[in-house]
């Protein structure tokens, strides 16, 4: 495929909250769940508007742009991030986030798998449940690039070589022969790379950051919505409803968020 300029591609960008082993209930039911949540961004917009927004933003709270956003340092206020343990400055920190991602242009996407009901509805055949969120969450982005005639490709944050070698062999294995909704062909004319991008904390990737803010309340949302549960008024609540107010995606003729920005598995 030829160079398409930034002005004229998407990248999608994603992150996970909760591990892919299969069986991790038995010992942790903590470890029931796995789920994916993206954010789409048109490549000059990402390296350049919203990118100065998020440097700005941890110049403002932290002093300097080089730190990198963590969800789980920042509950436990570990390292830089002790820093909001002073009520105040936590305060303008989840206010300042909150205006950060309502200029998300989106779409954004939230798959999630019970792995424990997945086991029970297959019991043979078992599918990796990195495989089935990845190729879920990359068919929702193709078919949004293809109702907008655009391409993009994928990134998401780099871990380990055992994890993220499931994460490649999935998202190749998807471009190269399709899926159950999607042939090859489709996903090959939407999709500018064969190859998965995977890029360390370290890269300072701001959309990767926002994503990994997002990822936690926007799985627990979903859950406690397949759920029939109450969803607690809190901050994660209040992320949640920015997504829902615009970004998540929507069916074109429905303009339902559920199989279309949500999808839940099995």
């Amino acid at each position: 495929m030829a160079i398409i300029p930034p002005s004229k591609r998407y990248r999608l960008y994603f992150d996970e909250t909760g591990t892919g082993d299969i069986k991790a209930h038995e010992k942790d039911s903590n470890q029931r769940y796995l789920s994916v949540t993206g954010i789409v961004f048109r490549q000059d917009v990402h390296d350049t508007t919203f990118t100065s927004r998020l440097s700005a933003f941890k110049r403002r709270i932290f002093g300097t742009p080089d730190v990198v956003l963590h969800r789980r340092d920042i509950m436990g206020c570990n390292g830089v991030f002790e820093a909001l343990k002073d009520e105040t400055l936590r305060a303008e920190f989840d206010r300042q986030f909150i205006d950060l991602a309502r200029s998300i242009p989106g779409p954004a996407f939230t798959v999630s798998i019970d792995k424990k009901a997945h086991l029970e509805k297959y019991k043979v055949w078992q599918f990796d449940p990195y495989h089935y969120v990845l190729t879920c969450l990359v068919e929702r982005y193709i078919f949004w690039l293809k109702r907008h005639n655009a391409v993009g490709d994928v990134m998401g944050e780099a871990r380990s070589p055992w994890h993220d070698g499931r994460l490649r062999r999935a998202y190749r294995r998807l471009y190269d022969l399709g899926s159950d909704y999607l042939t090859a062909a489709e996903a090959k004319t939407r999709l500018i790379s064969r190859e998965l991008r995977l890029e360390p904390k370290t890269a300072n990737v701001a959309a990767l950051q926002a994503a990994d803010l997002l990822a936690h309340p926007a799985h627990r949302t979903w859950k406690f919505m397949q759920q029939d549960l109450p969803i607690p008024n809190d901050y994660g609540a209040s992320l949640v409803r920015i997504l829902e107010n615009g970004i998540y995606d929507r069916h074109p003729r429905t303009g339902l968020i559920r199989g279309c920005g949500r999808k839940w598995l099995p």
